[in-house]
């Protein structure tokens, strides 16, 4: 597909560009239960076909890690939004998008599917993301928006 998604984060700071696999109606969004999801209100897609681009203007971007510490939560440095997640996998970087902190075209009005993830080791975790997740590129430049 030749559908491009741009999105950025509250100030700018931080742009996305999702090139997803299929139409937007057909990719997930996922709800996820932990505690930094939820008071963030954050609603998350990724599809394994499509390709996630995160641009982050110099020194813009943080990465914060809890939990399992297997996870690089992309937070913009400047307004606080929680950009999207990334993490090393076997297959490379891999990660979701947050839809509506970047307030992503095409998701509008959809009843996201409520995850819980509590139970999961390291492992599975790692294996059920390389499966669901997306390729993800991050770079620090000027966004061009």
């Amino acid at each position: 597909m030749t559908t491009q998604l741009a999105g950025h984060c509250h100030c700018r700071s931080v742009r996305v560009i999702l090139e997803p696999g299929r139409p937007v109606a057909e990719l997930p969004l996922r709800a996820c239960q932990c505690s930094f999801c939820r008071t963030r209100g954050a609603l998350t897609t990724s599809d394994p076909a499509a390709h996630l681009f995160v641009e982050a203007a110099p020194g813009s971007l943080n990465r914060y890690r809890f939990g399992q510490k297997i996870t690089d939560f992309l937070l913009c440095a400047e307004c606080g939004t929680y950009v999207a997640a990334v993490s090393e996998t076997p297959a490379g970087v891999m990660g979701v998008v947050n839809v509506r902190g970047v307030d992503l075209a095409g998701f509008e009005g959809r009843t996201p599917d409520p995850m819980i993830y509590d139970e999961e080791t390291a492992d599975q975790r790692l294996a059920r993301r390389q499966d669901r997740w997306m390729p993800v590129v991050v770079v620090e430049v000027q966004p061009s928006i």
